[in-house]
């Protein structure tokens, strides 16, 4: 998967997720989606931002540790 790929899937996952938090925020009688808000669409949410927001650190972090397994094979 190509950077630009990855970079889709995240913005369309955290749009979603936002998409379903402010839906459970601002909608009356919510309360059935409790559960699948707190243990699975907020920790998506947080973890899609993160990656986004670190992912040229990451990346760079992934770059060095390739050109050092690469060496130490060698």
């Amino acid at each position: 998967m190509t950077a630009a790929q990855q970079r889709k899937v995240q913005r369309a996952i955290h749009l979603a997720t936002g998409v379903a938090i402010a839906a459970y925020v601002y909608a009356p009688g919510a309360a059935h989606i409790r559960t699948p808000i707190r243990f699975a669409i907020l920790p998506l949410l947080v973890l899609t931002g993160i990656a986004m927001w670190q992912a040229p650190r990451l990346r760079r972090l992934r770059k060095s540790r390739n050109r050092t397994e690469s060496v130490r094979s060698a």
